[in-house]
């Protein structure tokens, strides 16, 4: 896991069990009785507020990247030649799949966010491209360059021996909610 998840998994964790002892306390102590379906319900829906907030501390940090891509339902997939710039490219339920062995990239460092709620994400990239690759999914497979995570809260950080020599270089950010995220290198 890495830290930036671990950072948000702890906030959203502890956050979640300080409101809900707040609860309780309150019931207990006699102030408002709530009862215990509304101890479940107000549970619930704490833990949605907590994904509202982190849904839109995600969407500041994609901010900065002046293209972005967005699809509520369906698809995403590369063309067959393309040039690829910094970019956040997400999807709520769908599939992300992006062919770079064909894509032309700029020298130095290019970035690629890509999020996915429910789907796959798949990205297949030259053999003698250079990866700095971040893929962590809530609930499902992660695959990147080999190494393989399965079940709930898998994070992999991956990054190709000659990454800082390279002249180019990519840095790919990969997230999912439910789903699997593969990253593979292969011949053009």
């Amino acid at each position: 896991m890495t830290s930036r998840l671990r950072d948000v998994f702890a906030l959203s964790l502890g956050t979640y069990l300080a409101l809900l002892g707040v609860l309780f306390f309150v019931d207990s102590a006699g102030v408002h009785p709530i009862g215990a379906p509304g101890l479940v319900e107000a549970s619930a829906g704490i833990a949605l507020i907590i994904l509202g907030v982190l849904s839109m501390l995600a969407e500041l940090r994609v901010r900065r990247f002046a293209r972005r891509m967005s699809r509520t339902f369906g698809h995403v997939h590369s063309a067959e030649e393309w040039q690829v710039d910094d970019a956040v490219v997400r999807t709520v339920i769908g599939d992300i799949l992006l062919d770079l062995r064909r894509a032309t990239l700029p020298e130095g460092e290019t970035e690629l966010t890509l999020l996915c709620w429910l789907g796959t994400i798949q990205v297949r990239a030259p053999r003698d491209l250079a990866l700095d690759v971040t893929a962590q999914t809530f609930m499902g497979t992660v695959d990147v360059l080999g190494t393989r995570e399965e079940g709930v809260i898998r994070d992999i950080a991956v990054r190709t021996d000659d990454y800082e020599a390279a002249p180019r270089r990519l840095k790919l950010r990969l997230s999912t909610f439910v789903g699997e995220l593969l990253v593979v290198r292969s011949e053009r």
